[in-house]
């Protein structure tokens, strides 16, 4: 079911459910996508993200430890993505860029 208005989307209780979304949504992130996106459809698409990988949802799930499981492992790549907009430091450390090992990553 899609939404009229960003407003209106709720999480849904199965966490295997794709989120709702509305069209403008799909447009700003294939505008990013594209490399044309404006700053109103990249905060959008940010915005889009955040809100269906859970991250301000719970994750525990009664009926199916899971779907517990499931739910967390989105919501935890929404947390990292707000970390990365809010907080992540943005000076790396010189030693740690010398002892990674760049053919795995």
């Amino acid at each position: 079911m899609i939404q009229d208005t960003i407003g209106e989307c709720i999480p849904h209780k199965d966490p295997l459910e794709r989120p709702d979304y509305i069209e403008a949504e799909v447009q700003a992130l294939r505008a990013i996508w594209n490399g044309v996106a404006t700053e109103h459809q990249q905060r959008m698409a940010l915005d889009f993200m955040i809100r269906a990988f859970g991250t301000h949802d719970t994750s525990f799930r009664p009926q199916s430890q899971y779907l517990t499981a499931f739910a967390e492992g989105r919501r935890f790549a929404g947390t990292t993505l707000v970390w990365m907009l809010k907080a992540a430091p943005t000076r790396t450390d010189p030693d740690k860029i010398a002892t990674r090992n760049m053919d795995n990553e």
